[in-house]
């Protein structure tokens, strides 16, 4: 049985007419201009897919070892050449059934009893742990094509949650795939052909580009040695390493069927754990740190940022997309780069980009997924060289205003109940956290259209404050008008809404005065 990935189609991709098609990953590259993009079921299975192409661009056109060689790239896409030489050495390695050395698995798991193929489907339940998606569980017989059971066996190896796995010998319990510990950004452009190569830094293991990255580094279907089964703890060797990281153990096991093979058991055993701190080493998401207190000496270590079920991704954009102090905060490294491509003219300082974030969140055990997300935030290339610039403070005023604001919604709605000795909704500002990401894309653009042309940003400013104030007073019209009220209950909701048009009044007043304070002054002369 062969299922060569190269060639067969297996990979999901959005054309540029919005149809949906799926390709193998020599037409991926090779035609990448015609696509849109990657839209896979699940955002997290997007992510891993994303992070397999990259790695493979890069050991496939060597690179782009410098500037040149990546402008060439961006000039005239991905030529077959290259990739001819390449699968003259590797092809092999990209048979998903190879019974000897299968794509991305470890084929001494054969020893191991095998699972329903079931236990790929990351949203299905396993065992007593329930899922928010699916009331099927591991256990379930069924049976996958072999591009299904590709797509999942990628994602298993970044997004598997922790808990008991099929032991090799003895050892059964696992940490949560890499990916769970933090969001996937995607700097996404026109085409595929364009968001490959914008999340593609220069890649020159012999200078140690990117850092950490080391002459070693090799995705996992380069190495030369068959798979240890034992799982393991180790540093990275580098970009490509880990972007194929084993935080598994697999063994795919397919069977012949009328319509040709089919996999319907597994094993999946604990893998690889990363050694090194994830900041460090990781390029595709953004990392901050609190805050020092006054007599804090040391750091808090960084936290990624991560996708929050009831708050907005945006929330993070001064973290996401402006440079800084990397004391403090690290966004993800391709923006760095894209910088440098605007300042040396490749790209225009008038580009608008869209940060795409993804990800799922874990329960508190970190065995169930409860949650998967994508969100998306404008990237106007204006504000990536904002380094030493008043975009950020203003950013980080206008994201204060919106946080405050829900505040103040919660505190009128609590302090009514309190008033009336009722339950307390929980809930009431979620309507209003929904409605931002809109007027924030829009304050965005506008912000980096502003300081594209020198100009003074106070029409961005009062625009967004504009745009709070009118979701915020929409949110408690609908919160006071929602239900029927009489007597005490009518005039304590008119009370309690009073105070907080007050409040809202004063915190909008607050915010333009503070982001006020770093306006360009010199566009207003």
């Amino acid at each position: 049985m062969i299922f060569d990935l190269m060639e067969q189609r297996w990979l999901p991709v959005e054309r540029l007419d919005g149809s949906p098609d799926e390709v193998g990953l020599k037409t991926l590259l090779l035609q990448a201009r015609a696509f849109r993009r990657l839209a896979a079921e699940t955002p997290t299975m997007t992510a891993a897919l994303y992070r397999l192409v990259l790695a493979l661009a890069h050991r496939v056109y060597e690179g782009p070892a410098d500037a040149d060689a990546w402008g060439a790239l961006w000039r005239e896409g991905f030529t077959a050449g290259p990739l001819e030489s390449y699968l003259a050495v590797y092809g092999e390695r990209f048979d998903l059934l190879d019974p000897q050395r299968p794509f991305l698995q470890c084929a001494p798991l054969a020893s191991c009893p095998p699972s329903s193929a079931a236990k790929l489907v990351l949203d299905r339940a396993s065992g007593n742990n329930v899922t928010l998606f699916d009331h099927t569980t591991s256990a379930d017989q069924i049976t996958l094509e072999p591009g299904q059971a590709a797509r999942l066996l990628v994602t298993v190896h970044a997004y598997d949650p922790g808990g008991t796995k099929t032991p090799y010998r003895t050892v059964k319990s696992s940490t949560r795939g890499l990916a769970n510990y933090f969001g996937v950004v995607i700097v996404e452009g026109g085409t595929l052909h364009e968001t490959l190569m914008l999340n593609m830094p220069i890649y020159n293991p012999r200078r140690g580009q990117p850092q950490p990255t080391s002459v070693q580094d090799r995705p996992a279907w380069e190495s030369n040695a068959f798979p240890n089964p034992e799982p393991d703890r180790r540093s990275s060797q580098g970009w490509t390493d880990l972007l194929t990281w084993p935080s598994r153990r697999i063994l795919l096991l397919p069977r012949d069927s009328e319509t040709g093979p089919v996999v319907g058991s597994v094993v999946i055993a604990p893998g690889t754990e990363l050694r090194d701190e994830l900041a460090e080493v990781e390029l595709m998401s953004a990392f901050r740190r609190p805050p020092r207190k006054p007599r804090q000496k040391k750091w808090e270590e960084f936290r990624a940022v991560r996708l929050d079920e009831r708050r907005g991704v945006w929330r993070h954009t001064e973290t996401l997309l402006l440079a800084g102090d990397e004391q403090q905060r690290r966004r993800p490294r391709a923006l760095d780069h894209i910088a440098d491509l605007v300042e040396d003219g490749i790209i225009g300082d008038d580009t608008v980009y869209t940060l795409r974030v993804l990800g799922q969140r874990l329960g508190s055990q970190a065995a169930v997924i409860q949650s998967w997300s994508e969100e998306a935030v404008a990237a106007p290339v204006a504000l990536l060289r904002a380094q030493h610039e008043p975009a950020g403070p203003i950013i980080g005023h206008a994201v204060d205003l919106a946080d405050q604001v829900a505040g103040a919604l919660r505190d009128m709605e609590s302090t009514y109940a309190a008033a009336m000795k009722v339950d307390r909704d929980s809930t009431v500002d979620l309507a209003y956290w929904s409605r931002l990401p809109g007027p924030f894309d829009k304050f965005l653009r506008a912000l980096g259209e502003a300081r594209r042309q020198h100009r003074s940003e106070a029409a961005a400013i009062e625009a967004w404050a504009g745009d709070v104030r009118t979701l915020a007073t929409a949110t408690a019209n609908r919160w006071v008008n929602g239900s029927p009220r009489t007597g005490r209950n009518l005039s304590e909701a008119g009370r309690v809404f009073g105070q907080f048009t007050g409040k809202l009044h004063h915190l909008i007043n607050v915010f333009t005065a503070q982001a006020g304070q770093f306006i360009n002054t010199e566009a207003l002369t």
